[in-house]
């Protein structure tokens, strides 16, 4: 298959080579050799990539494989080239032709060099392609075309709609309603991909299951589990406030995972069990009180697992392969999405049912090959040639191996803008679940994604992100009803199908067993968990004079170990372009150094900077020569006082989140000047709102932004400081805003009214409220003033802690008129006193509701004393719910 990143980053350079060429680059004949040569090169690949499965296979990985550090190396020179201009003219690109100082002159020399050693370089390359393609192509066939076309479908379906499993539910379902044990154990055992976390799922949002049990819990074990995380990850699904148990010892959170459950009616399904259940199952079962009727599902392919951990014979459920008509079904809900599920003609259908009699009943093997028919349409030909790819590569496999060959079958019939982003996935740990926010800065950073036919590049991220979920190679988990995939994450065997291809392609640096390895070749390594990073070969990476090729450095929960390798001193990673650092804090230590932070500044080609979890006092003010940072995300910064004012000079900023800074006073004055921002999270818990209200006021300068997420003191000025701001971003289209109490200086609390009117925001589609200060809804919280919402959500955080919320009820002006409300969450609101069927009036609309720990809401169809309750309208048996 042709190289992933090959493809995305020649179109890309060769892009910039057309649009840059006459302003900037053109100072020498060779940029334009190079732009030559590199167009013939392209289409070589694409004829290379029409190719693939005929003979010379090794012929083209050797090519592709020169051809990847050509294009590396040729992008390199040119972000030495915009460097270079940087420097010598503070930010303002002029022609090099005009400057004749001896430095210059001496970096033109050097430049000119490398392109002339780039250049021969692509010439061998095309004496061994020609040995594999005799000619380039000289059109573009409608299949590419096709190929270049987002799918814009919906989310197909949710794990737990599947179709076949209905006998499986109900037998597990009747075991878990029936038992009168304490604290039951029950097994799904299967091999991988036989649908286990599937059939769970299923089970665990049975309208039944739901209401036999005030607490359920739903968490994925990894084969490394660490009990003090999935004590944290079980609590915050039970709604613990995550800041609240960043600082406790495992005793207390088994203490407290003891005290939430208490005497309530539990369910606990603890997925995909490797065997490592020895280390941590004896000490979480502590914290699970022996409550009858209270019930532990376990997913596992070891069966032995789960009888280690209480399951009985009578209690294990061995799931089977799908049905004929289970699996046809199945397949058509994915490959026919497009024409409602249903297959266009015959032909297709006849060509249909061999690809699915191929994947022989697994559930797994027939979504990603449904996924991979979704792009094909009605073209009798591409389903042909798909069918019999599929007779040749699944011809040998046993049902093992079935679903790997499927897999990567499914990779290879990706669009090529698609592969790099998929490969991506294989730095992750397993079971790793990443924010759709993380994935695409890092995209962009790469430069995987680009704008496209108006739309951003972040937008483009997003809907790529959307379309691997199609293809079911990505696990989307939309966290606000279905108006958004928000977090993600990757079935075990299809990363290891990721892995496989990363290493084979040198994507990332990876051993057998997909551990980090750092050599002198690494473009891309992910440390996770402290992991530790093989040693350096021997071809020169610990000779500081070799220059690091790291592009992307993704680090989790980082310690000292790592920071201390001098292969990862920032400053001499000078091509990187994304940083994701977040370090291991405890007992408020200081994990890194001040002149580890301060090398950020040396990365002059970063587009990308997540941090978190530092206790730096400062940012070093250099911070704002990082003239390409598109992406800035700093989190968790203890004794951070203030941002520096140079950040207001990142004039490529489209995505700017601070979150946790409990010592910060205010943000930069002038942050109005980062014109092109687009997404602004602003969350620095800020005491002095004297020092705030000038920079609110600077928001209304920022034009381009699409989502706004603020925290403000509830004091009335603010408050109508901040509706006023809102007033004048017309591109608005989601808004989060959380109140924190203020309090004067006698002690006596100022609660806003929030009632300021607030201009028509045509653009809006959500708006989150956290801890509104009011005991009835603001009067601009109407049709009126927001015609196009389609997602609302009110929510008291405070509350758990004094167990009190302000609101009441919802004002006259909500009740006026009909809202395009989709969907509705209403969190820890205590007091509200609202009926039910006002909500229903109000909005036809509405498909689902979220309802947690509102126990005055009346006539609610579910009992709203769970710790969440959902509400589809396909489900609703109340007067109006059709």
């Amino acid at each position: 298959m042709v190289d992933a990143v090959v493809g995305v980053l020649l179109d890309k350079l060769l892009a910039l080579l057309v649009r840059e060429g006459q302003q900037l680059l053109e100072f020498d004949s060779q940029f334009d050799k190079l732009k030559d040569e590199l167009g013939y090169m392209q289409g070589y690949i694409k004829e290379a990539d029409r190719m693939r499965r005929k003979e010379g296979r090794d012929i083209l990985k050797l090519v592709t494989r020169d051809l990847r550090e050509l294009v590396y190396d040729a992008e390199d020179v040119i972000a030495d080239c915009y460097i270079e201009f940087m420097k010598q003219h503070d930010g303002y690109l002029l022609n090099i032709v005009s400057c004749c100082s001896p430095r210059l002159l001496k970096f033109r020399l050097k430049i000119s060099r490398r392109l002339k050693k780039i250049i021969r370089r692509i010439e061998a390359v095309q004496e061994r392609m020609k040995s594999y393609l005799s000619a380039a192509p000289s059109t573009i066939t409608s299949r590419e075309i096709e190929s270049t076309t987002l799918l814009r479908y919906p989310i197909l379906l949710e794990e737990e709609d599947i179709v076949g499993l209905e006998d499986d539910a109900s037998k597990v379902e009747k075991w878990i309603l029936e038992s009168q044990e304490p604290s039951t154990v029950i097994g799904i055992v299967g091999m991988g991909g036989i649908g286990k976390t599937t059939l769970a799922r299923k089970i665990y949002n049975r309208n039944r299951i739901k209401n036999s049990f005030q607490q359920m819990i739903f968490v994925t074990i990894s084969q490394n589990c660490e009990l003090e995380d999935l004590l944290k990850r079980m609590l915050i699904k039970m709604n613990v406030v995550e800041k609240s148990l960043r600082r406790k010892e495992v005793e207390d959170l088994l203490e407290k995972l003891k005290e939430k459950l208490g005497d309530e009616k539990y369910l606990v399904v603890l997925d995909d069990v490797w065997g490592n259940e020895r280390s941590w199952w004896d000490s979480l079962k502590s914290a699970l009180p022996k409550n009858l009727g209270c019930c532990v599902i376990v997913t596992t392919r070891i069966e032995n697992v789960a009888r280690t951990m209480g399951a009985i014979e009578k209690h294990i459920h061995r799931p089977k392969i799908l049905s004929d008509e289970s699996s046809w079904s199945l397949f058509s809900k994915i490959a026919f999405a497009w024409n409602g599920g249903k297959y266009p003609n015959s032909d297709v259908a006849s060509l249909g049912k061999e690809i699915v009699a191929r994947c022989k009943g697994l559930p797994l093997a027939i979504r990603v090959v449904g996924g991979m028919m979704l792009g094909k349409g009605d073209s009798v030909s591409e389903w042909r040639r798909i069918s019999e790819h599929l007779k040749e590569a699944l011809a040998e496999e046993n049902t093992g191996g079935l679903v790997m060959s499927s897999l990567e079958l499914s990779y290879e019939e990706l669009p090529t803008y698609l592969k790099p982003c998929f490969l991506c996935f294989s730095m992750l740990p397993e079971d790793y679940v990443i924010r759709d926010d993380e994935i695409v800065c890092w995209w962009i950073g790469e430069g995987f994604v680009s704008e496209t036919n108006g739309r951003t590049t972040f937008e483009t991220g997003k809907e790529y992100l959307v379309e691997l979920c199609n293809r079911c190679l990505l696990i989307g988990e939309p966290v606000v009803f279905e108006r958004n995939i928000e977090f993600i994450k990757i079935h075990d065997l299809v990363r290891d199908m990721a892995i496989k291809i990363a290493r084979d392609v040198s994507f990332t640096s990876l051993d057998e067993r997909g551990k980090p390895e750092l050599s002198a070749q690494s473009r891309r390594l992910g440390i996770f968990d402290n992991g530790v990073i093989k040693n350096v070969d021997s071809t020169g990476a610990k000779n500081s004079k070799t220059e690091s090729k790291l592009r992307t450095l993704w680090g989790m929960w980082m310690e000292k170990e790592v920071l201390l390798n001098k292969n990862l001193e920032l400053r001499k990673l000078t091509r990187l372009r994304v940083l994701i650092a977040r370090f291991r804090r405890r007992n408020q230590e200081q994990i890194i150094t001040k002149d580890w932070l301060y090398g950020i500044t040396s990365l002059l080609n970063l587009v990308s900077l997540i941090l978190s979890n530092c206790t730096v006092e400062q940012l070093p003010d250099s911070i704002g020569n990082l003239h390409n940072l598109q992406f800035l995300d700093l989190r968790s910064f203890a004794n951070l006082k203030m941002l520096p004012s140079t950040i207001t000079k990142l004039d490529k900023l489209i995505f700017f989140q601070i979150e946790g800074f409990p010592s910060l006073t205010c943000m930069p004055e002038e942050i109005g000047r980062l014109s092109k921002l687009e997404r602004l999270e602003w969350l620095p818990y800020a005491k002095e709102s004297q020092k705030i209200a000038s920079c609110i006021g600077q928001l209304k300068n920022l034009g381009q932004l699409t989502l706004l997420r603020v925290e403000i003191e509830n004091q009335n000025y603010l408050q109508e400081l901040i509706l006023n701001v809102l007033s004048e971003l017309k591109h608005l289209l989601s808004v989060e805003i959380s109140f924190f109490p203020y309090y004067d200086p006698k002690g006596i609390a100022s609660v806003g009214k929030l009632n300021h009117l607030l201009s028509p925001l045509q653009c809006l589609e959500y708006l989150l409220l956290t801890d509104y200060p009011g005991e009835s809804t603001p009067v601009w919280l109407s049709p009126a003033a927001l015609p196009n919402l389609k997602f609302l959500g009110i929510m008291d955080q405070l509350s758990i802690n004094t167990h009190k919320s302000h609101l009441r009820s919802m004002s006259p002006e909500f009740r006026e008129g009909k809202w395009k409300i989709e969907g509705l969450s209403l969190v820890d609101l205590g007091e509200l006193e609202e009926e039910w069927m006002m909500f229903r009036g109000a909005m036809p609309s509405l498909r689902m509701v979220r309802v947690s720990d509102c126990p005055k809401l009346k006539s609610f169809p579910l009992d709203v004393t769970q710790s969440n309750a959902f509400w589809r309208k396909e489900d609703d048996n109340t007067p109006g719910g059709h």
